[in-house]
């Protein structure tokens, strides 16, 4: 038998993963938000190139400027994209504040802050 794609390499890249769905009958609630930064000072003051881009204040997708040598650009799609243009009320309302709505439901939510 011929080794499963998520453990085969060809070329020193793997190819896409064969994701084991033996418990096919268990729901899943994760979520995964994005949120986009702006350029900082420093970035402004050297005139950098935006590399990231996404679809107006909130979307689905991020799409990666990868230089002007790339073939193409990377697009990535999650859950929820908010630009650098969301604010913080716009992030509580649209992903804070349903998961605080439902800690009152007998059921178990966790929110994973990144900084």
């Amino acid at each position: 038998m011929p080794p499963s794609p998520a453990h085969s390499v060809q070329g020193g890249k793997r190819k896409e993963r064969d994701f084991d769905h033996q418990d096919q009958d268990h729901e899943t609630n994760i979520n995964v938000v994005v949120r986009c930064r702006g350029r900082n000072d420093r970035e402004l003051r050297e005139n950098s190139g935006v590399v990231v881009k996404t679809e107006g204040v909130k979307g689905k997708n991020v799409e990666l400027s990868m230089g002007p040598s790339a073939l193409s650009n990377k697009t990535y799609q999650f859950d929820k994209v908010f630009s650098p243009a969301a604010d913080q009320a716009m992030l509580f309302d649209d992903v804070v504040e349903p998961i605080l709505d439902e800690v009152s439901i007998p059921s178990t939510s966790a929110v994973f802050p990144s900084f």
